[in-house]
């Protein structure tokens, strides 16, 4: 896979991860949407009452839902979303806008936790949520800087690439679409060609999109709210939830609401709220940073595709460079520090200054004829986000069991972009009365007793 869970399960003990701390660092996507009439937006100057539905959190999960929920069968009467900070300024706000499906390289590691038949359910997830979100886009006309295109996965040394190997072929003898879809190379120097990387061994080549996720968050909230009467409230966090006879009382600073239905879209903050997660949902800190290109991979030079590469254990990072500008968004890193410096973190004031340093120089490490940067060139900026990973590395997404009309769509791996508008689907048409059959969303998902018991 393109990003390693298992380094957050080393330690038996979990702290509750809080609430979203105060004041935290701007990534690029947020330093340059400061027009944003959605900053500090609070739809009525008082909390309703009651509410047929509350959904807590405003990224994409949050807001996803909400658009499918007002656009599908059995529209709520009133939805209220409670977010903790500003709008969409979690994860979705500090990702690094890379919406890239897993098209094969997870497969052999969920076959052996899931079993072939979820295996191939959550490949084809994540490629029906790549074409969800192109389609949702591109029918409500969402400027959002969306790229289509390609994106590679490289290995950078021969165990890396042996993995990719191995995979490809079970996944393919599994009955796995690769035709049409897949294009692997696995002659190192044209690898090493179509990469432009100095240790590139093996490359996979798939569709990808590269988007702004803000813009994209932004647009559906600000639809919904004209639209159709969503209640955005920021800087409201909720701060406990129980329940009261048929509803449930979501308590915050600013008074209490009183909902129906509940959606937990709450990702590293869950088990704060539901502390059957801890242990579940893990948060850990990530990194990303903004680079400018120097004149070898600007205009003409510029990549041509997205791209993740991995070496060593669990070591990857990945890349994204903005058609629109050639701005490079570089993440990972995370190989340089202790993985214990960064698990159950949840402070996205501050960043770690020996990722910072690698970020500065991975441009001109991993890729070839990269040269001497010009002043102004090279790093500009780089920014810490909390993700909320999983055993399994897949999400939680469903009813709650014991907790009639409450759902989650949270635990996304830092892989969020590539799964989250195809969950979010699935939990409105759950809450409208539909079957998990009618979701087509893998059945491991599922936010079972069993799951959280870790059995």
């Amino acid at each position: 896979m393109s990003y390693n869970s298992s380094m957050y399960y080393e330690a038996e003990n979990y702290p509750s991860p809080g609430l979203p701390v105060e004041d935290p660092c701007l990534s690029f996507w947020l330093q340059r949407t400061r027009y944003s009439t959605l900053l500090g937006h609070r739809t009525t100057e008082h909390l309703p009452d009651t509410v047929e539905v509350a959904i807590i959190g405003s990224g994409l999960s949050g807001a996803a839902t909400a658009y499918y929920l007002f656009n599908g069968p059995n529209p709520p009467k009133s939805v209220v979303m409670l977010e903790a900070r500003d709008v969409c300024e979690g994860a979705t706000g500090r990702n690094g806008g890379h919406c890239r499906p897993d098209v094969f390289q997870g497969y052999s590691n969920y076959k052996q936790v899931f079993g072939k038949e979820q295996a191939l359910k959550i490949i084809q997830q994540e490629m029906d949520t790549l074409n969800l979100t192109i389609d949702l886009i591109e029918k409500e006309g969402i400027d959002c800087d969306l790229w289509k295109g390609n994106s590679l996965d490289i290995a950078l040394d021969e165990p890396c690439a042996e993995k990719r190997r191995k995979s490809y072929h079970e996944f393919v003898a599994d009955g796995g679409k690769v035709e049409g879809i897949v294009k692997l190379i696995t002659d190192s120097s044209e690898a090493k060609r179509v990469s432009r990387m100095y240790n590139a061994i093996l490359t996979a080549i798939f569709p990808a999109a590269s988007l702004w996720p803000y813009k994209l968050v932004a647009h559906l909230l600000q639809l919904c709210i004209e639209k159709f009467g969503l209640n955005l409230q920021t800087f409201t966090p909720v701060t406990s939830v129980k329940a009261d006879n048929s509803k449930w009382i979501l308590e915050t600073p600013r008074g209490n609401v009183a909902a129906e239905k509940i959606v937990y879209a709450t990702n590293a903050y869950t088990a704060t709220l539901l502390p059957e997660f801890l242990g579940c949902i893990v948060p850990g800190q990530g990194q990303c940073a903004a680079i400018v290109p120097t004149n070898a991979y600007s205009g003409k030079r510029m990549l041509a595709n997205t791209a993740s590469y991995s070496w060593g254990e669990g070591n990857y990072d990945y890349l994204v460079q903005r058609p629109q500008d050639g701005i490079i968004i570089l993440g990972g890193g995370k190989h340089n520090v202790d993985s214990e410096k960064i698990r159950d973190l949840t402070d996205d004031t501050t960043k770690q200054p020996e990722i910072t340093q690698y970020l500065k120089k991975a441009m001109e490490t991993h890729f070839e004829g990269w040269g001497k940067e010009r002043p102004g060139e090279g790093y500009l900026y780089d920014w810490t986000g909390i993700m909320a990973y999983t055993r399994e590395s897949v999400p939680f997404v469903g009813k709650l069991e014991g907790k009639p009309n409450a759902y989650i769509n949270a635990g996304h791996c830092g892989h969020g972009m590539a799964r989250i508008t195809s969950c979010s689907k699935g939990i409105a048409s759950l809450i409208s009365g539909g079957s998990w059959e009618d979701t087509k969303l893998p059945e491991c998902f599922q936010p079972t007793t069993g799951r959280l018991k870790k059995e």
